[in-house]
């Protein structure tokens, strides 16, 4: 039974993993596609992204996905633009770090950038 638990917990990593990679990808599609200075998205956009992927438990994972932008948010990459009762609206700006990021590298270096920032 002990080994079911470490592979759940492990498997547990790699859907944090996989979700943060599928917003990563989400942000770099929009910041490539965008005309203007700002782009606005919910947790709830990224989730059909998701979906797309053959994933289940949405509701579980929007939750995992707002938890990766709200710490987007403390660390100043992304802001948030509304709060309403229909969750937050988050907003990346043309002149902010991170779409310099998203315009410069591939998907799995910005996630390796944004975790060793997180470890120093």
């Amino acid at each position: 039974m002990e080994n079911f638990r470490t592979l759940y917990k492990y498997s547990e990593k790699l859907d944090s993993y996989f979700i943060k990679r599928i917003t990563v990808q989400f942000l770099q599609d929009q910041a490539r596609n965008a005309k203007g200075n700002l782009i606005t998205f919910r947790p709830s956009k990224i989730a059909q992204d998701l979906s797309i992927y053959g994933r289940r438990d949405l509701r579980a994972k929007t939750v995992m996905i707002r938890g990766f932008l709200d710490e987007l948010v403390h660390r100043g990459y992304i802001t948030v633009i509304k709060r309403s009762a229909r969750g937050k609206v988050y907003g990346l700006y043309r002149n902010g770090k991170l779409w310099d990021l998203l315009e410069r590298y591939e998907t799995d270096k910005i996630l390796e950038i944004l975790e060793s920032e997180k470890l120093q």
